[in-house]
């Protein structure tokens, strides 16, 4: 700890403060500075990741498929879905389920202690046999008199696991067992017409499956029955692939007599939400452009006057402004034919969806030439409206030789440059500092120095004057 003004009565300390503040104000200088590069910095980061963005919603448009997309839909989804896939084609098709496929199930006749061994000691067979009596798939189960009723649902379960680990093929053809309250359930794992039939030397372990002769039916395994535009079939899943070209159709209610409608048509809500997005997108990015040149607008500004934003700016609103040269006289030559417009002198858009889903009503392949362009022209006159944006947005964006990560790698090294600056006049600061210190210090030793003398000699004159004789 350093106590100033001891022998001058000089708070030196305190003065040497407010020197060093005098010089440091050019330090302030340049650490101003330097923020306002780094805002101005992330600033331009930031419409960089606006652009990427829009580059990702202009491949949206521009994918391969967007204007190839089937979609089925159905007038009663309680009763009937549909998938379309890329093979399908539109069409109207009425489907009428008359009964839906059911999974074959078996189970004890006696309710019983699950946990209490069952005394039954054998082999136990479950085969899953067809209507007309082939024999798909055979599991074997051997049981022990210590065996509870979990005991023999986990050994099938384990039986049948390992007959498919083996024999993959075995798969549709594969049993479940459950305990339900206190009754073992045996349930085939895939529905059709086909039963489970059980067999073997454990007497005890068929006698609760199979009195008789015969199991015990909870659920019949049946196969669905359909038809499809008044042409019937059966099938033994309620999933049907294969009846409709590129369609896929779920059963979930049987109704004899009441059809459902399904419509397979192109997929207009793929190419509106696409497009939707992308005006999402390029006004969130032209609005923070119009806001960073804007010194009035809160938080912006930063960017006022900047030549390059300016390019940018303008570049994107001509390319979603111009009409596409190789459609020059066709109704369909611009965005706004298909209710993309500009919404004021903000240069933002707005779509309208109504003459969108109109345009590709009218004419798909017209909608997608101004959209997308001539996949198969060589010549950029071409290019549709989002081709031509993405070649210019790929551009701006090109990874280190692009203007936008020019700019950003510029103001990148201005920061570190007046970093350094700032970290050399910081360290002649110091050194001031520490030198007008030593100085100060030194000034006070010498006056505490003189101090002394100073008492010495008045002591000394004080001793002489003593000495002098008294008349």
């Amino acid at each position: 700890m350093r106590i100033t003004g001891l022998a001058s009565n000089l708070d030196w300390e305190q003065l040497v403060d407010q020197l060093m503040q005098i010089e440091r104000r050019p330090l302030l200088l340049l650490e101003r500075r330097k923020l306002e590069i780094e805002t101005e910095k992330n600033a331009w980061s930031d419409i960089r990741s606006r652009v990427a963005n829009l580059r990702d919603r202009i491949a949206g448009v521009l994918a391969g498929d967007l204007f190839r997309r089937i979609k089925a839909t159905s007038s009663d989804a309680a009763r009937v879905t549909a998938q379309a896939g890329s093979a399908a084609v539109p069409g109207t098709y009425s489907v009428e389920v008359q009964q839906l496929a059911t999974a074959h199930a078996i189970a004890t006749y006696v309710e019983v202690d699950p946990s209490v061994a069952r005394n039954v000691d054998g082999d136990l067979t479950l085969a899953v046999t067809t209507v007309d009596g082939h024999t798909m798939a055979s599991f074997h189960v051997m049981i022990d008199p210590a065996d509870s009723l979990y005991a023999i649902r986990d050994k099938i379960n384990a039986a049948v696991d390992a007959a498919v680990a083996a024999d993959p093929n075995l798969k549709p053809y594969a049993v479940r067992a459950e305990v339900i309250g206190g009754y073992l359930v045996i349930s085939r794992t895939e529905t059709g017409a086909s039963t489970i039939e059980v067999s073997g030397s454990a007497a005890g372990a068929l006698q609760l499956l199979n009195q008789n002769g015969a199991e015990r039916i909870v659920t019949e395994g049946k196969d669905a029955a359909f038809k499809v535009n008044g042409v019937g079939f059966t099938r033994s899943s309620n999933t049907v692939s294969d009846v409709i070209q590129g369609v896929t159709l779920e059963l979930h209610q049987a109704g004899p007599g009441q059809t459902v409608t399904i419509t397979v048509g192109w997929d207009d809500d793929a190419v509106v939400d696409a497009v939707k997005k992308f005006v999402e997108q390029y006004n969130s990015t032209l609005s923070f452009m119009n806001q960073q040149q804007d010194y009035q607008a809160a938080g912006g500004g930063k960017l006022g006057g900047d030549v390059l934003l300016t390019m940018l700016r303008g570049e994107l609103r001509r390319l979603v402004a111009d009409p596409v040269e190789a459609l020059s006289g066709s109704h369909l030559d611009r965005l706004a034919a298909v209710g993309i417009t500009t919404q004021d002198k903000s240069g933002t858009l707005q779509l309208d969806e109504a003459k969108l889903r109109e345009a590709l009503a009218a004419d798909r392949a017209a909608v997608q030439r101004l959209l997308a362009g001539d996949p198969d022209a060589a010549g950029s006159s071409d290019d549709g409206v989002f081709v031509r944006l993405r070649k210019a947005v790929d551009r701006w964006l090109e990874t280190n030789t692009g203007l936008l990560d020019r700019r950003i790698d510029a103001l990148d090294d201005r920061v570190r440059d007046y970093a350094e600056q700032m970290e050399r006049m910081e360290y002649r600061l110091q050194l001031r500092e520490q030198n007008l210190m030593r100085q100060f210090e030194a000034l006070e030793s010498l006056i505490a120095t003189l101090q002394s003398q100073e008492q010495w000699l008045i002591q000394q004159i004080n001793q002489l004057t003593s000495l002098r004789p008294r008349k």
